[in-house]
């Protein structure tokens, strides 16, 4: 899984707290407190598309993290104009 945005065991989380996981290979899905915030398929030309929640297309993006900034931007209207941190972790 990848979690943006996660900090220490028992701290607050930073950033957008959405949680992404990898589904198969090539396919994202995030949530955030259990609530579906979209996902992110990557095309055999190598571009992420990023689907809100609605499956609205957010975009075509060149890398992961930037598909996943977009997601989480849409699903944080109320957030400061900052980019939100993305953090990758594996977790097995």
């Amino acid at each position: 899984m990848i979690a943006p945005g996660t900090g220490s065991a028992g701290a607050s989380p930073v950033g957008s707290g959405i949680v992404w996981a990898r589904v198969e290979d090539g396919f994202h899905v995030g949530s955030r407190t259990g609530e579906f915030v979209g996902y992110i398929d990557r095309q055999p030309d190598g571009r992420y598309v990023a689907y809100d929640s609605r499956s609205s297309c957010a975009g075509a993006f060149t890398d992961l993290t930037t598909a996943m900034r977009a997601l989480a931007v849409r699903a944080t209207p109320d957030a400061p104009d900052e980019a939100p941190p993305i953090e990758l972790r594996e977790i097995r």
